[in-house]
């Protein structure tokens, strides 16, 4: 069965939809809250991909 990319996308957002529901119930908190969580923890992300990019093949340990 082939399914078109819109209909791909509104099954990912309602799957992300009730991830986040389910986050919600597990955390006992608010939907701002967990929201604020998630947005800390893209931002931790992003800033560990950039500090790993920039030392990226500048060192090759060697282990004899």
């Amino acid at each position: 069965m082939n399914i078109s990319s819109a209909m791909q996308n509104q099954i990912a957002s309602v799957r992300q939809a009730l991830s986040m529901s389910t986050l919600q119930k597990s955390m006992n908190q608010d939907g701002a809250t967990v929201g604020k969580l998630l947005e800390g923890m893209k931002e931790t992300t992003k800033a560990v991909q950039q500090v790993a990019e920039l030392h990226r093949g500048n060192n090759i340990d060697i282990k004899v």
